[in-house]
């Protein structure tokens, strides 16, 4: 959409209702409010959300070798990533006659489909600017509220017509301050952003509940495809009982053994529990510690009860020591029970069907998935939160850090190797050791970012050095 053609003014200032009552009757609503802050309508401070990406494997070749164990992928062509799981869901809402809303960020336009046929399309004007920490969340969602008017107390500005449809992500009008000046074009906290006479048909169409479906098409202008090396490299031979090498830009496996088989996963579910409460939570928020929160840990970090941690700090200690009390004071963000259903909720969204989460920390043997599904987890991590994957490797931000948790000792191995995205390890006695990282080779055509994923392992370390090895052989990076 060419910006001279948006009418970034377009809005209506809808002014705060005021409202006069006996003092009692106001007393009893703020006893109420109080009530329902210390429960788990807290979450609507927080715009209660179910992010969902989908990219789905494109191009899948294996050429299987006698123990029918290890297989390869035949690169002989790079076919780019289409989000097909998206295009099926929206041939099943139409096939089912069903009305839903659907959001194409790559094409920034907005469509509104009743009973199965196109009614409307309309322009979308803006969207969370893209590897930024308000990234908009692409994913199939539903309409969780609606509000003629949202104020943001993160934005401090008024958003008319608005609709939540994942944690602080809304659907909305121009935004404006109190005094009812627009926010600029620049302005964005990461939400759909329609004019405000757009916003207000679309709140009119919809209804609570109804399907919304989000899509952004990744840039893979950047990305290079792998060359396999003409010198034939034999298998690696390593512990894990399962494992998983991918090209991350395209979905496709490079090499694999048993990689659909469910294990335990440990500590590898803290990178899920980084990412929801990165889309779940605002990182500036602090939160008070209980002893409800407290864990048995190896980690450095040893929270004080009663005192507050922002949340972003906690992403640190979380992802760079394993804490699993840092993951329960993520999680009491919400209550556990909640964040954890939001976990499994992100999971299926991601299409990772054979996951299950059952504690932030990863710490019960039932917390299982397969290298197939971490590797949808590690992709969605790259392209949508790869600020896990900076916090993982130890690197400071500060834009919301109460600057308590510095100079943490990072217990993640393999952090000093050349061309490492980001890592996380795991160990428990059902899971062995386990471990899922990210490398971004060079070459001339541009990034290969490679997964890869090990499970059951014996010697992780040792293993993903091994697989290393034969991937830089096979690829000549």
């Amino acid at each position: 959409m060419e910006k001279d053609k948006i009418n970034i003014l377009e809005h209506k200032v809808f002014k705060k209702p005021t409202l006069k009552m006996p003092r009692i009757i106001v007393g009893i609503l703020l006893l109420v409010v109080a009530a329902l802050a210390s429960t788990s309508y807290f979450l609507w401070q927080d715009r209660i959300n179910i992010i969902s990406a989908s990219d789905q494997k494109i191009r899948q070749f294996y050429v299987n070798l006698a123990d029918s164990e290890i297989g390869f992928t035949d690169s002989s062509e790079f076919v780019l990533p289409i989000d097909r799981k998206f295009e099926d869901e929206v041939a099943s809402y139409i096939a089912r006659k069903e009305s839903f809303i659907e959001i194409d960020l790559s094409q920034m336009k907005v469509s509104l489909y009743k009973e199965g046929g196109l009614l409307k399309t309309l322009p979308v004007l803006s969207k969370g600017r893209d590897g930024s920490w308000w990234e908009t969340p692409t994913g199939n969602y539903k309409i969780l509220s609606k509000e003629q008017n949202h104020f943001s107390s993160i934005g401090n500005v008024w958003m008319p017509w608005s609709m939540q449809f994942y944690g602080n992500f809304f659907i909305h009008g121009w935004p404006y301050y109190e005094n009812g000046t627009p926010v600029s074009s620049t302005y964005s906290g990461g939400c759909v952003r329609l004019s405000t006479a757009d916003a207000k048909e679309v709140y009119q169409f919809a209804s609570k509940g109804m399907a919304l479906l989000l899509r952004d098409v990744e840039d893979t202008g950047t990305f290079a495809k792998p060359v396999a090396s003409s010198q034939e490299v034999a298998p690696p031979q390593v512990s894990a009982k399962s494992f998983l090498i991918s090209d991350l830009a395209t979905g496709e496996t490079m090499l694999e053994k048993n990689s659909s088989n469910v294990l335990p996963v440990a500590s590898l579910a803290k990178i899920m529990t980084g990412v929801v409460a990165s889309e779940l939570v605002y990182l500036g928020k602090p939160i008070a510690v209980d002893e409800s929160m407290l864990a048995a840990t190896f980690a450095t970090f040893q929270p004080v009860v009663g005192e507050r941690y922002v949340a972003f700090d906690l992403l640190y200690p979380l992802l760079m020591q394993s804490s699993n009390q840092a993951a329960n004071i993520l999680a009491g963000f919400t209550g556990k029970d909640q964040f954890v259903a939001n976990m499994n909720k992100k999971a299926a969204s991601l299409s990772m069907k054979d996951t299950s989460f059952a504690d932030p920390s990863g710490e019960l043997s039932s917390n299982t998935s397969s290298a197939e599904d971490l590797e949808k987890l590690l992709r969605y991590t790259y392209f949508k939160r790869k600020f896990i994957f900076d916090i993982s490797k130890g690197e400071q931000d500060y834009r919301f850090s109460g600057r308590k948790l510095d100079n943490l000792t990072n217990f993640n191995e393999l952090i000093d190797v050349n061309d490492l995205v980001g890592i996380k390890n795991g160990e428990t006695e059902a899971a062995g050791q386990t471990l899922a990282g990210v490398w971004e080779f060079k070459s001339s055509g541009g990034k290969i970012p490679v997964g890869i994923i090990v499970l059951g392992s014996t010697d992780r370390v040792k293993d993903t050095e091994t697989l290393l090895g034969w991937l830089k052989q096979s690829f000549n990076l």
